[in-house]
């Protein structure tokens, strides 16, 4: 599959085979898809690998796949930073998913870890990214994307 073959608008981050800058209040299936350009079919599927519908919020993990003929050619993960738990959201229930990943209680892996890194240095996250989601709940400073 070429380059060529799909586009993503330029609100959206593709940096290799990751893709950010999502706008979290606009983050459903309907709306990453209008966000895309190819004649390819697109199919995007939560981080348990299950087809979400057009309705449905697309949260970290999430993918994207660029399909031919049920075959995919190309997987694109999907972050949304300070979203710890894939539901799409920023709220309460990541910081509780940092917090004990902070403790060492249940530890962050991949993709949720690179989420949770507000800051963006490729650093494990740390109690910074915690008060950077808490002061995004309480609309004091928004995460950028």
């Amino acid at each position: 599959m070429e380059d060529s073959e799909i586009h993503f608008d330029s609100s959206l981050n593709v940096n290799s085979l990751e893709v950010s800058g999502i706008d979290y209040n606009q983050n459903t299936v309907a709306d990453i898809k209008g966000k895309i350009t190819t004649n390819l079919e697109i199919e995007i599927v939560n981080y348990q690998n299950q087809k979400l519908r057009d309705t449905d919020i697309v949260g970290t993990g999430s993918k994207i796949l660029v399909k031919e003929d049920e075959k995919v050619l190309r997987r694109y993960q999907i972050i949304i930073y300070g979203d710890a738990n894939s539901d799409g959201k920023i709220n309460s229930v990541d910081l509780l998913v940092l917090q004990r990943h902070i403790l060492e209680i249940e530890k962050l892996e991949g993709i949720f870890q690179k989420a949770c890194n507000i800051a963006k240095n490729g650093k494990k996250p740390t109690s910074v990214d915690l008060l950077l989601i808490q002061r995004h709940i309480l609309n004091l400073q928004t995460i950028e994307q």
